[in-house]
């Protein structure tokens, strides 16, 4: 079983709302999935300098934008109709949560997968729901993950290809974007694909765990952090870019913290000067 919980009474929304909010949040890491897929698209698009994407670039990226909406809302609707409470969920939910929690079902709403419940004679039955919700998604999650692959070797071929009829610099600037690319391949499958993949293969075992689920709530929240990193650190012009901010930052603040010292040498070396100047007048005439 897996499951996302939200407690009602630590929330100023309804019982109702929070789960749409949950179902919401099941449509937004669906709708990232596809995400990662149309960046490396667009990408090798871009490297292989492909004439309609000059011409209709606008075009391609609202098409990518509705990809992207599309796969998210069929992703919700799954979820929507496989993931929501159930009289066997509500009992399990409830011995292995709400109760070790002093909650009851009233303080909390939810949505998530239970492949396994007993029956009322006490046998082991499959929730079927369950078992098509999770299938339809994995099967979305291998699509994107074999898109990334897929359009990520592409890329890989294409810089090669580059690399060989191009000058020194943009040699060097195509290595950077490389490497940049390769850093943002393994951070969505490190952090959103193997996680989820994982989670859902425990609980198909009927093996699941609270860490399972904190585990991937965690790397769901790093992800946005971390997936621009790779660009600021690698790709010299970011990295200088960056570099110039810190140090403008640091200028200011030291100059602030710093007094200006008052010197009082200017006013001696305009009297020196003023005494050169009649000196050497005297001496004239």
């Amino acid at each position: 079983m897996n499951f996302l919980v939200t407690r009602v009474d630590k929330t100023w929304f309804p019982k109702p709302i929070l789960q749409v909010l949950n179902v919401l949040f099941c449509d937004m890491f669906g709708m990232s999935m596809s995400l990662f897929a149309t960046h490396f698209i667009y990408r090798y698009m871009v490297l292989s300098r492909k004439k309609f994407l000059r011409k209709y670039d606008g075009r391609t990226i609202c098409v990518m934008i509705l990809f992207s909406i599309l796969f998210g809302i069929v992703w919700g609707v799954f979820a929507w109709d496989t993931m929501q409470p159930f009289p066997e969920a509500d009992r399990m939910l409830s011995e292995k949560f709400a109760t070790q929690m002093n909650l009851t079902l009233d303080q909390i709403a939810y949505v998530g997968i239970l492949f396994y419940y007993k029956d009322k004679l006490g046998n082991e039955q499959v929730h079927w729901p369950s078992v098509v919700g999770i299938g339809i998604q994995s099967f979305f999650i291998g699509i994107s993950f074999f898109l990334i692959f897929y359009f990520g070797f592409k890329c890989y071929q294409q810089t090669r290809r580059l690399v060989s009829s191009q000058s020194n610099s943009s040699n060097n600037l195509q290595s950077q974007l490389f490497y940049a690319l390769v850093f943002q391949t393994l951070i969505p499958i490190c952090l959103m694909h193997v996680p989820a993949s994982i989670v859902y293969g425990v609980a198909a075992l009927n093996k699941s765990n609270d860490f399972f689920g904190q585990f991937l709530s965690l790397f769901i929240c790093l992800y946005p952090a971390l997936d621009p990193l790779p660009n600021f650190f690698i790709i010299k012009s970011y990295r200088k870019a960056v570099r110039d901010f810190f140090e403008n930052i640091y200028r200011k603040l030291i100059c602030r913290r710093k007094p200006i010292p008052i010197s009082t040498s200017g006013s001696h070396n305009q009297a020196w000067k003023a005494s050169n100047v009649s000196n050497i007048s005297v001496h004239l005439s």
